[in-house]
């Protein structure tokens, strides 16, 4: 083990770096060749013993890394090889870079606003990365799923609901689960605003300017639920300048798309407008054995209105409206391995067709999912400008959110248990103040939130035609009576089962200040403070009458410990209140070594609120003694993490190179589990996370651009765990790949005695041997895959028209993405799976 990584000084790290866009301009230096020439070689050694220190980080964990690789499916030798060649590659650069002569391209400075201000991305002593609107529709990316394949740090997985189910992790850490109680362990913000669900945040990406992804706690500016990291997504904004923009799209998957940008002058710079339309449909990856129909696929609109007023100079009011439909058919699970219950499904005319090896997704329902979406915002974004050196801003929102939902829930077609039908609706107010200004010495920012917040959700599930007799043969059956405690008696009659409403309130506000002081020419202080308090009040009430015999019955206090969908049988119901009040923040110094390399150091402390089970595990259970077991409440999150981070401008700025050191360690850590019929929340002592990143980017010349990225985190659960949670001592965590990579080669060139132009996009994703399975069973280990996409395209030179054909997945990897317990079927397994291979033809078009 590196002697920095030892457990003694291992509480120290390197913050992250942004990867350049695919659009970013490469612009032409003036120097002449000498010019040019002199200051590539006086850089040259610099950018050598800099890129080194970095292999040789990555060098050393991977070498810490062996050992719990050595078990890895299949993933050894791929990241291995990766890293390897990342090493050399990093090392050649320079010599690369100054072989090109002069006249070369440099990349375009890039912009964020990751400190609440605008400022360079290698300036903010923060891991940030940043991805323009054009480079992620260049590689596909249509939404927060496939950012993980452009963002090497970042993790983005689905369970049983793309919109509820969407799970963001950073640095090996998230939050998984469509438990309505639980909010993410990474904050997702669109124009400013936090998206408090994954149904509020992933939408599909229309119209950006840009994403933003930051790493690591970011409680003092982005408030609570930024543990892990933040996701920041700002959208464009009305121009000044009258333009329209049309794309129309076809595939394979039976998808097409029509996307439309207007923008309109309605004041000469002082009014404007703009409306975004975009819709997107195609069949889904998973195959009905029967029907042959498809399910998980998409049918989705979006539109966005918004004006930008202007009555002065110091003055700008922006007001955005947006609207989302989704009506579409997720998420089916193919079997991943069958037990002992296959034969009774069998013998009731279920099909058991396990998820196969070449990657055809079968599934068997005799109730085809269904899930539709309305998601409305609102919101007023007003800057101004007093006095020259002062910047006020308020941001006030309003969000709706609401889903229906159903799937058959057993995952088969026998006809055990009917669907499990849900709805859900959020409705959240917000309102943000900031006051910020910079003098000489002094950059200051002081800030309030507030915001309330409520919920509902109504959920039923009833056993069907086949349960009765599925119950009784399930518990008559000896070999499998010993997998399932119970009644042998198996008991069970078509329509009993349970129906609920869960409800929740909450309301909180917050002061935050964010304050760096400009002690010398070259070093900078940060100290950030933020106090959040909060209030939620929640309940559930089980209206119906669950397995009315069972009622009073000792049946019930033997299924409590087993599954929630037997617990329920007392018709018990719960109202409870929470209060928490939490102080966050971070303190940095940040160094610059010079115009182009500057470093920092720091640590920052960041909290998740704690919250309500607002499912089926809400209610709690009666054990075999007759005692109520509460399970409805689950505590408060703390992350404190050291960051070490770096940051480089290269080569006359044709390179840049960024790398980050990381120690978080996270108190009370959130585990959603997996129960059989749906996931309970509670809390594990402490879990740590720990790594290297790497990102840089390379103007080659003659219009090639090369990016790659690397990811080390170790993230684990800590060796002094209670006894419940004992199996999970020093593993990884849930869905925690150790290595993560990516990498892209744009080229952009004329066509020789023509205004026409053409470009390619080859990009390549690497993501590391993971377990998938929430218990973290051995046998729910996935092996370490890679994913190719690409896209070839040709235009004119005035960018009037274009004519793009892509393809995404196009080894047509299908891998599973989570495997779990099959539901009322001990001994089997389910799983959901990602996409096949897709392509198409993109066609674009400026109308004005």
């Amino acid at each position: 083990m590196c002697r920095w990584m030892r457990p003694v000084s291992s509480a120290w790290s390197l913050g992250s770096v942004g990867e350049v866009s695919r659009t970013l301009r490469l612009v032409i230096p003036a120097t002449g060749v000498g010019g040019a020439a002199a200051g590539t070689h006086g850089r040259s050694g610099t950018a050598h013993a800099l890129l080194a220190v970095v292999v040789y980080s990555a060098s050393c964990l991977n070498g810490a890394g062996r050992a719990s690789r050595r078990q890895s499916v299949g993933g050894k030798l791929t990241t291995n090889r990766f890293f390897v060649a990342a090493g050399l590659l990093a090392l050649a650069l320079p010599r690369l870079v100054m072989g090109q002569g002069a006249d070369q391209p440099v990349i375009e400075e890039i912009l964020v606003t990751a400190t609440k201000r605008e400022a360079s991305i290698q300036d903010v002593p923060i891991a940030v990365s940043a991805y323009t609107g054009e480079e992620l529709a260049g590689r596909g990316v249509t939404d927060l799923y496939g950012l993980q394949e452009v963002s090497p740090s970042v993790a983005v997985y689905n369970s049983n609901s793309t919109s509820n189910g969407g799970t963001l992790r950073i640095r090996g850490v998230g939050t998984t689960g469509n438990n309505p109680g639980l909010e993410a362990a990474v904050g997702t913000f669109i124009d400013g605003i936090y998206r408090s669900r994954a149904g509020l945040a992933f939408d599909d990406l229309v119209d950006i300017d840009r994403v933003e992804v930051l790493r690591g706690p970011q409680g003092t500016l982005f408030g609570k639920n930024t543990i892990a990291g933040a996701v920041n997504i700002i959208t464009r904004k009305p121009a000044f300048e009258d333009s329209a923009d049309l794309t129309l799209g076809l595939g394979n998957l039976s998808s097409r798309e029509a996307a439309f940008v207007g923008n309109a002058v309605l004041a000469d710079e002082v009014l404007a407008g703009r409306l975004s339309l975009a819709y997107r449909k195609r069949d889904g990856g998973y195959r009905d054995i029967d029907s042959d129909a498809t399910y998980d696929h998409r049918n989705r609109r979006y539109v966005r209105g918004q004006l930008l007023w202007t009555p002065t100079d110091a003055l700008e009011i922006r007001v955005i409206g947006d609207y989302t439909r989704k009506d579409e058919s997720c998420c089916p699970a193919s079997f991943w391995i069958t037990g002992p219950t296959s034969a009774i499904i069998a013998a009731l005319g279920g099909d058991i067709t396990p998820f196969a090896p070449d990657g055809d997704a079968r599934v068997g329902v005799n109730y085809p999912p269904f899930e539709n979406v309305r998601n409305k915002g609102l919101s007023l974004d007003v800057t101004w400008e007093p006095t020259a050196g002062m910047t006020f801003r308020s941001i006030t929102a309003y969000l709706d959110f609401e889903i229906s939902r159903g799937q058959d829930i057993d995952f088969t077609n026998a006809d055990i248990l009917h669907p499990q039908d849900t709805e859900e609706e959020f409705e959240n107010w917000s309102q943000e103040f900031q006051l910020f200004g910079e003098t000489d010495a002094f950059s200051w920012l002081a800030g309030a939130y507030i915001y309330t917040e409520d919920m509902e959700s109504t959920e039923q599930i009833v056993l069907s035609h086949h349960g009765g007799a599925y119950v009784g043969a399930l518990f008559g059956n000896p070999a499998i009576a010993p997998l399932f405690l119970g009644d042998p008696a198996g008991r069970g009659v078509p329509g009993q089962g349970f129906d609920a409403l869960y409800f929740s309130e909450a309301e909180g506000w917050s002061l935050f200040t964010h304050n760096t002081w400009h002690a010398n020419a070259a070093l900078d202080l940060t100290l950030g403070l933020r106090y959040s308090t909060e209030e939620k009040d929640a309940g559930a009430i089980v209206n119906g009458a669950p397995f009315g015999e069972f009622v009073n019955d000792p049946f019930c206090a033997q299924f409590g410990g087993v599954s929630t969908f037997f617990s329920l049988c007392d018709n018990l119901s719960y109202n409870n209140q929470a209060d928490e009040s939490k102080v966050t923040g971070t303190l940095k110094a940040s160094w610059r070594f010079g115009d182009d390399i500057n470093g920092y150091a720091g640590f920052s402390r960041g909290y998740k609120a704690g919250g309500f089970n607002l499912n089926q595990e809400a209610v709690g259970f009666r054990d075999a003694g007759g005692n109520f077991v509460d399970q409805s409440r689950f505590g408060p999150e703390t992350s404190d993490s050291w960051e070490l981070g770096l940051k480089a401008r290269l080569l006359d700025g044709r390179l840049t190179a960024n790398g980050a050191l990381f120690h978080t360690t996270f108190e009370g850590f959130q585990l959603n589990t997996y129960t059989g019929l749906g996931f309970t929340v509670g809390n594990v002592r402490d879990v740590i996370s720990k790594g290297l990143e790497i990102e840089s980017s390379l103007a080659l010349g003659g219009g090639l651009l090369l990016t790659a990225g690397a990811t080390y985190a170790d993230a684990r659960y800590g060796d002094d765990l209670v006894p419940a949670n004992g199996h999970l001592e020093g593993k990884r965590l849930t869905q925690s790949p150790l290595w993560q990579g990516s990498a892209s080669l744009f080229v952009d060139r004329e066509i020789p005695g023509t205004n026409w132009r053409w470009w390619s996009n080859l990009n390549w994703s690497h993501v590391g041997q993971v377990n998938t399975g929430s218990d973290l069973d051995p046998e729910k280990v996935r092996g370490a895959f890679n994913l190719y996409n690409a896209n070839v395209g040709v235009g004119t030179a005035d960018g009037r028209y274009e004519l793009v054909l892509w393809g995404r997945n196009l080894a047509d990897k299908r891998t599973n993405s989570l495997v779990f317990d099959s539901v009322f079927q001990p001994g089997s397994w389910h799983t959901w799976v990602n996409l096949p291979r897709s392509f198409g033809l993109t066609l674009k078009a400026k109308l004005r």
